[in-house]
């Protein structure tokens, strides 16, 4: 008897580890498409291509500015975007990943990370630096952008920073 129990026993031990092991692939590969769509973001801000900027969001994407103002919908980041895209003294935002959490409990994901804007003025280059955090959903297109929320912690470079 113990020599049949014990190989269903082997297998009844090793399916959690199993499937925790897919589980950490899975959440890898989600996480490979999250960075890559971060990518093709970051590339479109230095393009300046607004398509290419709104493809990674989701149609109904909420954005807290670094500033603390809000801004509803991929059609009015877009307007709000395409005005420094189009400004020759905007020299881009790049973020930076520090860390991908896919959650467990639904198609959605956690980014954080740090991001980094800089601008020419008649002084300088003003450098501002933050933090952020998008939360990521899992669409039939693959991950968009659902919310955003950036804090803006210093500013350095120019006397427009006081302002």
């Amino acid at each position: 008897m113990k020599r049949i129990l014990y190989p269903f026993l082997v297998i009844l031990l090793a399916v959690p580890h199993y499937l925790s092991a897919q589980n950490k692939l899975a959440g890898s590969a989600d996480k490979s498409a999250i960075l890559s769509a971060r990518a093709q973001s970051n590339r479109a801000i230095v393009d300046r291509d607004l398509t290419g900027f709104g493809q990674t969001m989701l149609p109904n994407i909420e954005v807290t500015r670094g500033s603390g103002s809000h801004v509803t919908g991929r059609d009015s980041v877009l307007a709000s975007v395409a005005g420094q895209f189009n400004d020759p003294d905007f020299l881009g935002y790049v973020r930076q990943t520090d860390s991908i959490q896919v959650s467990a409990m639904g198609p959605l994901a956690a980014e954080h990370g740090h991001w980094t804007g800089r601008f020419r003025r008649p002084d300088g280059i003003q450098i501002i630096t933050g933090a952020y955090l998008s939360m990521w959903r899992k669409t039939g297109e693959g991950w968009k952008i659902q919310s955003e929320l950036f804090v803006s912690l210093s500013c350095s470079g120019s006397t427009a920073c006081g302002k």
